[in-house]
């Protein structure tokens, strides 16, 4: 009787042994093809007028219908963001495409597959009854004039060279250099006449406080896109399925927004950040300014997120001139159209 309870008792651990083993190799099985479907994607930002059509993708579960799993960070900054990304924390950053230049000019191996805002944001923002009215006025009509800009940032790097393609001698301008998270609350105290900032980020945010007018470094020849997705190099090739889903759901949901569903993506980035004071009215100017800066004349006609490589070679150019790369840099070294079709 006890040997039959020994065999009985060995038989049962056998057994629970076995099924374990078995359980653990269907997971260990399943678990690339989990990693494949799962994205992270940190913003550069909290959420704001261009988040739209991303946040807009996931509410109407284009993400989930192409067999995506995919989480949404708000991010700290361009630079925070590709931080992340460098270190793989996330799979994606959507950020200024610039500031990924510049990262990949320092020996990050990071590359854009899709540019949304081709146009550049970068500018400045001016009261409307400031004398300068345009990128290409003449040099006296910034002579003495006091421009804050964020310190450190790539805004400032273009501001030197914008200041340099329209001849403007940067010692005629008093430039003020202060913390990102004080520009705003400096250029709507009034004592400046202008403000290096992404103007369509900008000017929906303060124009019920001092009401301004933007004029774009791509206005004076600073041709250099805005934001679009940035991935490792790596992951073109180990989760080209899963990102070229995920680009085509981005392009989707841009075209659709485009096509004059602004207040859909504005509801959708409502619904998943309740707990974030976002102003309705702020956010929706804000994407109607960003769809005014989606295409270049190189790009009219074509689909969202398609990045144009006369631009590309424009952009390096400008992005040399302001120090932000170092010369002879290629255009094919910072994106590539591999997931979305022209």
């Amino acid at each position: 009787m006890q040997n039959l309870e020994l065999f009985t008792r060995t038989l049962k651990v056998i057994v629970a042994a076995v099924f374990a083993s078995v359980i653990f190799a269907l997971a260990g099985a399943s678990a690339p093809a989990q990693t494949q479907n799962s994205l992270t994607i940190a913003t550069d930002w909290a959420p704001y007028g261009a988040h739209g059509p991303l946040f807009l993708a996931a509410q109407k579960g284009w993400f989930k219908d192409a067999g995506l799993d995919v989480t949404i960070l708000d991010g700290k900054g361009s630079s925070s963001s590709l931080q992340l990304l460098g270190a793989e924390k996330v799979d994606i950053a959507f950020v200024q495409l610039s500031t990924m230049a510049a990262a990949v000019d320092k020996g990050m191996p990071v590359i854009s597959i899709a540019g949304f805002i081709r146009s550049g944001d970068n500018g400045i923002m001016l009261p409307l009854d400031s004398p300068i009215k345009s990128a290409t006025d003449s040099a006296k009509d910034f002579v003495g004039k006091r421009i804050v800009y964020p310190s450190g940032g790539s805004s400032s790097s273009l501001m030197e060279a914008f200041f340099r393609l329209v001849n403007v001698a940067r010692d005629s301008v008093n430039l003020i250099g202060v913390d990102p998270s004080a520009l705003a609350s400096t250029y709507v105290a009034g004592g400046v006449d202008g403000a290096v900032t992404t103007v369509a980020y900008l000017e929906p945010m303060i124009s019920d406080k001092r009401p301004s007018r933007g004029i774009f470094f791509a206005d004076g020849g600073l041709v250099v896109p805005s934001f679009g997705l940035v991935i490792r190099k790596a992951d073109e090739n180990a989760k080209s399925a899963a990102l070229a889903k995920f680009v085509a759901a981005n392009v989707r949901a841009w075209q659709y927004v485009i096509d004059g569903r602004v207040d859909e993506a504005i509801d959708a980035i409502i619904a998943q950040r309740p707990m974030e004071r976002l102003d309705r009215g702020v956010m929706t100017s804000q994407l109607k300014q960003y769809l005014k800066l989606v295409d270049t004349p190189a790009t009219k006609g074509t689909a969202p997120g398609w990045q144009d490589e006369g631009d590309w070679t424009k952009a390096t150019a400008a992005l040399e001139s302001a120090g932000l790369i170092k010369p002879g840099s290629a255009p094919k070294n910072y994106y590539t159209n591999r997931f979305v079709s022209k």
